[in-house]
């Protein structure tokens, strides 16, 4: 048994998803990284990625996605012990999930005498193509009448889209100068993208969402996460493209969150936007876990593809993908009703453990406050989870109408992912780090309000907002005339 789980039980689902790592051409096993400053050196052979592939086929397993490090695959427990020689368990851990609520999470391990004792990584033994095999973390998403194109009149307070958002990021005179993210593909991994009368009133460019889990439907979002939060991308670059990547099974739980990511980064859009991530202890409670440098390395080949890849900084949740150096971290900060900003008590902010010099967030969006950041006003499909859920919570809508009130750094993350197709359009040449740049260094001050981890907004950078709210015609500004 692994080292410091909790009690094994045996509710083990149907299927199970994973990921393998193939040989790396470095020499040293990805899980087995002291260096996470690239991910060129655990790129794998392509003759070994295949030699692994044709092993874990004919244990049984479906290949889902890959990359130049290894690939996502899906089959039952049975398939995944004939290739480990292990057994697959499950253990229940109660952390925060969707919308910031609490409950009680399945994860997996591989177990037996042959196996490591790190959490969810088993090994293959008799095959030298394959490192290490790797169990997918349960994500968290960061938050039938056909809907109305037009939102619900509440009484709370709140933002409207695509107006109320584009003015406070300063989008607006950009836009009025003709930049709105013409043709810059933006992928947006989530719980789906269903269709929406909003979406179709806006003429919003909206590609097939692919839909990653066997038997799940590309056009349903039972969650209502991804559809409403990817409506924050149109708001800030109405004319991108997105590219939607269901994740969720078919209760919409992320439970390929991973295989949706590798897909999406095989596309090769210009911006990959995520609002969710996995969980570990605040403060770091230990050393990187072999899973999590899996996952690093992953992420930083996107980067190192040019894709400018944002994560949400989370909703008092702390995870390593925000952190991993390259991303474009997202947390919140709330304008009230007079305008006056202040850090969002519901977001995340931290300096990471185990980068140096990486803060989180990198910049900010808009989200409301705790306790439900009830702030934006979104399209969901009617009764959704979250259309249910918010207005048994007071939002003012009904349960089935299509539309609720919520925020939080998933939408912040999907507003800076906008932002930085509005950047890319007027300079497609534009690296990551200098997208990074822009956004930050033209961002908006906030020197009042705390996050959700109680740290103090302060004049200049911090932990609270990054570099503060963004300002994004200032950084349109910037790429085109500070960069060469």
């Amino acid at each position: 048994m692994a080292a410091n789980t909790p009690s094994y039980e045996h509710n083990v689902p149907d299927t199970v998803y994973g990921y393998v790592s193939a040989r790396s051409q470095g020499g040293v096993p990805m899980t087995e990284a002291t260096s996470l400053a690239s991910a060129r050196p655990f790129h794998a052979e392509e003759g070994v990625r295949e030699r692994a592939k044709e092993h874990a086929r004919q244990a049984g397993l479906a290949v889902t996605a890959e990359s130049r490090l290894g690939f996502a695959v899906a089959g039952t427990p049975a398939a995944f012990e004939q290739l480990t020689t292990g057994r697959i368990v499950s253990y229940e851990v109660s952390q925060r999930v969707e919308m910031g609520r609490q409950r009680s999470v399945t994860h997996l391990d591989i177990i037996g005498d042959r196996q490591p004792a790190a959490l969810g990584i088993g090994a293959a033994p008799g095959d030298e193509s394959i490192e290490a095999v790797a169990l997918e973390t349960p994500r968290v998403p960061m938050r039938l009448v056909p809907a109305t194109a037009q939102p619900p009149m509440v009484a709370n307070f709140h933002l409207r889209l695509p107006d109320d958002v584009a003015a406070l990021l300063n989008a607006t005179r950009a836009h009025e100068q003709g930049h709105v993210g013409s043709d810059v593909r933006v992928a947006m991994v989530d719980t789906g993208q269903a269709p929406h009368a909003y979406f179709t009133t806006h003429g919003y460019d909206i590609a097939p969402t692919v839909a990653v889990v066997p038997g799940t439907s590309p056009t349903e979002d039972p969650v209502g996460h991804g559809t409403g939060e990817s409506a924050n991308i149109f708001a800030v670059a109405p004319s991108a493209r997105l590219l939607p990547y269901r994740g969720s099974n078919r209760r919409g739980d992320l439970t390929a969150a991973v295989a949706a990511f590798m897909r999406a980064k095989a596309e090769r859009p210009q911006v990959l936007t995520n609002s969710w991530g996995g969980k570990v202890g605040f403060p770091a409670d230990g050393p990187l876990a072999q899973t999590d440098k899996v996952w690093v390395l992953e992420i930083l080949d996107a980067v190192e593809q040019n894709i400018v890849v944002v994560f949400a900084a989370g909703n008092g949740h702390f995870s390593i993908e925000p952190q991993v150096p390259g991303v474009l971290s997202v947390g919140g900060v709330f304008s009230d009703p007079q305008g006056r900003l202040r850090a969002s008590d519901y977001t995340s902010g931290y300096a990471s453990p185990w980068f140096d010099g990486i803060v989180v967030p990198t910049v900010s969006g808009l989200v409301g406050l705790a306790p439900l950041a009830q702030y934006l006003m979104l399209p969901i499909p009617p009764g959704c989870t979250i259309d249910v859920d918010e207005s048994d919570e007071g939002d003012g809508t009904s349960r089935n109408d299509g539309w609720a009130l919520f925020s939080g750094s998933s939408a912040a993350a999907p507003q800076i992912a906008g932002a930085a197709a509005l950047l890319l359009e007027a300079r497609p040449g534009l690296t990551p780090a200098q997208v990074a740049e822009a956004l930050a260094r033209t961002a908006t001050d906030v020197t009042s309000g705390m996050n959700a981890f109680d740290i103090l907004a302060r004049p200049g950078p911090d932990e609270a907002t990054g570099a503060g709210l963004v300002n994004v015609s200032a950084a349109l500004d910037f790429v085109l005339t500070h960069i060469p």
